[in-house]
């Protein structure tokens, strides 16, 4: 169902790589610049980042696609970016990533669902299989 979507966010390769390393970028160069400013407090923030996404109760693989589903909703690339790079670090599987999307729609609606375009080109950027054709789950 939601794979007829991906028709409305595809655009050149070139692109949509370009794009995701440019959001990585961005992201990257802010922090380290507000870290400067704000040493302590970035690195507390950093520790505590850490302790929250470590394996607890929760597994970290899990916790990454509760991020990443949270971003989507939360409508904000810079996270859908990151949080894609590391769930395929994790072992997170294409399949696993669209149904967090299919529950993020759920819980963010039509304004969630714009941001197919992030994600799709986050998953281009990280995944080397093909994007499911579509009608195929």
């Amino acid at each position: 169902m939601i794979l007829c979507f991906w028709f409305f966010c595809l655009t050149k390769k070139e692109d949509k790589v370009s794009k995701t390393r440019e959001k990585l970028d961005h992201f990257t160069t802010g922090f380290r610049g507000v870290r400067k400013g704000l040493p302590d407090t970035m690195k507390s923030w950093s520790e505590w980042h850490h302790k929250a996404m470590a394996s607890g109760a929760v597994d970290v693989k899990t916790k990454e696609m509760i991020a990443l589903g949270m971003a989507l909703v939360l409508r904000c690339p810079g996270c859908i970016v990151l949080h894609v790079q590391a769930c395929k670090k994790l072992g997170v599987t294409r399949e696993e990533i669209l149904g967090v999307f299919e529950v993020a729609m759920v819980m963010g609606g039509g304004p969630t669902m714009t941001y197919c375009a992030e994600l799709h080109d986050a998953l281009e950027e990280f995944y080397t299989q093909e994007l499911p054709k579509e009608g195929k789950a």
